[in-house]
């Protein structure tokens, strides 16, 4: 399990992002399976005592410290204002590290990195799964507050089914806007409600 961030100063965040990219290129060079933990504290040039002071494992450095989290602005408006859509409005909920944001190439390589290994792909959900818990959450308190705003009288099980699926959706938006920054450093991020447009002609065909 990866070691909590909190607390930590300006220079050990610097020190496990240093052992951060070292481990992801090396992991592009040589493969996965063959990377050892001497191998990454050779190339970010720190011991072994540093390396596990950040990182219990070679696959929590690949995955490194940095993850999305909720914008707690976007979940005032997103529940206080009516206009916003259930879908939309829920991609904008997350909000990426700056970090991540800041070190295109490398956090390219890491996402590939994920998507093809099994091990760090179920990592990654393990840790992902609370922020996508809160999301769920704020999503179920928005349709129920639709619900009982167009007076239909929606079962709570059908809006928890709902939830889900919006959940999942937004899910699967949130993965696509952040490849579309990977692979396009100098651009502006994907605006979800333009994506979600593309689908709206062809929408009914859907479901």
């Amino acid at each position: 399990m990866q070691r909590p961030s909190g607390g930590r100063n300006a220079r050990g965040l610097a020190t496990a992002r240093r052992i951060g990219r070292a481990a992801v290129g090396l992991a592009v060079q040589r493969g996965l399976d063959g990377l050892t933990v001497d191998e990454v504290c050779e190339e970010a040039g720190v011991s072994q005592r540093t390396f596990f002071h950040h990182y219990a494992t070679k696959e929590d450095a690949l995955l490194g410290l940095d993850l999305p989290v909720l914008d707690e602005h976007a979940v005032r408006r997103y529940l206080s204002d009516p206009d916003v859509p259930a879908l939309a409005g829920a991609v904008g909920l997350v909000r990426f590290p700056v970090d991540l944001l800041d070190d295109p190439s490398t956090t390219g390589a890491q996402l590939r990195l994920i998507a093809t290994s099994p091990v760090l792909f179920q990592r990654q959900g393990e840790r992902l799964l609370p922020l996508l818990h809160e999301v769920r959450s704020l999503v179920l308190l928005k349709l129920r507050a639709m619900s009982e705003a167009d007076g239909t009288a929606t079962d709570e099980a059908e809006l928890e089914r709902q939830a889900d699926l919006v959940t999942a959706l937004g899910a699967a938006l949130v993965q696509r806007i952040g490849t579309s920054v990977v692979d396009a450093p100098d651009a502006a991020p994907e605006d979800p409600e333009r994506l979600l447009a593309t689908l709206r002609p062809i929408w009914s065909r859907l479901v």
